[in-house]
């Protein structure tokens, strides 16, 4: 099974990635664009086992590109009959929000143990996104729109068991 083919099937079963274009090692910087980057992952993690099996990591990162306002927060105030409370709305906020929304959806993936489908004869053990947030990679002010790029990056640690030499 490609490891590639896997996670973008997977991906796209998100609701917020399969509305918007997903692109794979191919950078098309626009708003609501993301990018599939397999990274290459230290050869050391591959833990041999007596079997024959061996235990392996597959690692991207999903980056996403959003629009951005030069903008400071600002601050309004709903009226309700029986109150006044002050919100503070940002496009900026609400779009790290929704890239916050796919990580937080990648871990309920992860704990549910739903993982992307490597094969027969590859079993997932873990996905773990790296962190908490979405990274802010930085902000591009040249084009128009200014964008700003966020990334996720995601670790799946899987059992190879091709050349076990034996069954249990």
């Amino acid at each position: 099974m490609d490891k590639n083919q896997a996670v973008i099937d997977f991906l796209l079963s998100c609701p917020a990635i399969n509305s918007n274009p997903l692109f794979f090692n191919f950078l098309n910087a626009k708003d609501n664009v993301r990018q599939l980057i397999p990274i290459a992952t230290d050869t050391s993690i591959n833990q041999k086992y007596i079997d024959g099996s061996v235990l392996r990591r597959y690692q991207f990162s999903l980056v996403d590109f959003c629009s951005i306002v030069y903008q400071a927060i600002p601050r309004v105030t709903v009226t309700t009959t029986t109150t006044s409370t002050p919100i503070y709305v940002s496009e900026n906020v609400e779009d790290m929000n929704m890239v916050q929304g796919i990580l937080d959806w990648i871990n309920e993936q992860a704990d549910a143990r739903n993982f992307p489908n490597f094969g027969e004869t590859n079993i997932v053990d873990e996905m773990r996104v790296t962190s908490d947030i979405p990274n802010l990679n930085g902000v591009d002010t040249q084009g128009t729109p200014s964008l700003a790029k966020y990334s996720i990056t995601v670790q799946i640690d899987y059992l190879d068991i091709s050349k076990v030499i034996w069954n249990n």
